[in-house]
């Protein structure tokens, strides 16, 4: 993986904001330079997916993918996996308010999305809502950073008036595979039917990629409304 995905903002701003609130490395803590996003030690660390990580479900393909499951979206591009390091990245940009790990993510998809041809044929890009509550409270919707990232530089339009998500007091990683699939159809929706998406090739952008319940649900949602297939990336999977 090149190196380069880690260079950060050299603004003065970003200086600026530095001298504020240090940057941080996301993936271990420590203090790092204001125009980076990672530090040294810990970039070689990450566990960056490979040829092992089937690109139709999204799941390491040892002992085996998920392709044998129901599945309502058509791809899915993951930059890592979960494990290591990445494990602490996302906790980061989940619960630390550190960025810097939706920018290394998203980049990484964003280039293998391109290299695959992938990033030419989406016309629209979603992430994966929150409740309107649970974005207040974190101040941001992890998900939608990533995509910010994974569309930065392209012509692809970011949407994020298509899902929507309903508050829950239970949290997703704390359901059983059955609870997961089942409290995803419930938790997300589209506010009006009249959204046309015919014949559009939808990017669904997500942290995680665990039993694919939350992907599966929200890509029904976008074939409902017409779109043609629903490319998925998540900035890692279990």
């Amino acid at each position: 993986m090149d190196k380069g995905i880690i260079q950060g903002d050299r603004s003065a701003k970003s200086f600026v904001l530095d001298l504020l609130f240090p940057n941080r490395c996301p993936f271990c803590g420590g203090f790092i330079k204001y125009d980076v996003l990672c530090c040294d030690e810990c970039f070689p660390e990450i566990l960056w997916s490979d040829e092992y990580i089937c690109r139709i479900c999204g799941k390491p393909k040892d002992p085996q993918c998920g392709c044998e499951e129901v599945r309502t979206y058509d791809m899915c591009i993951t930059a890592a996996y979960y494990d290591g390091i990445v494990t602490e990245g996302i906790y980061s940009l989940k619960f630390r308010n550190n960025l810097n790990s939706a920018a290394i993510f998203g980049r990484a998809l964003r280039d293998t999305l391109r290299e695959s041809g992938l990033l030419d044929k989406a016309d629209l890009a979603v992430p994966v809502p929150m409740s309107p509550r649970e974005q207040r409270v974190r101040g941001y919707n992890q998900a939608e950073e990533l995509c910010r990232f994974i569309t930065e530089g392209t012509d692809i339009p970011m949407r994020t008036d298509i899902l929507f998500r309903r508050y829950s007091r239970k949290a997703q990683h704390t359901l059983e595979a059955s609870q997961r699939r089942e409290g995803a159809e419930r938790t997300y929706y589209v506010k009006s039917s009249d959204l046309i998406l015919s014949g559009k090739t939808v990017l669904l952008a997500d942290d995680v990629l665990t039993t694919g319940s939350t992907l599966n649900a929200c890509a029904a949602l976008l074939k409902d409304l017409g779109a043609k297939a629903v490319i998925c990336a998540a900035a890692a999977t279990a």
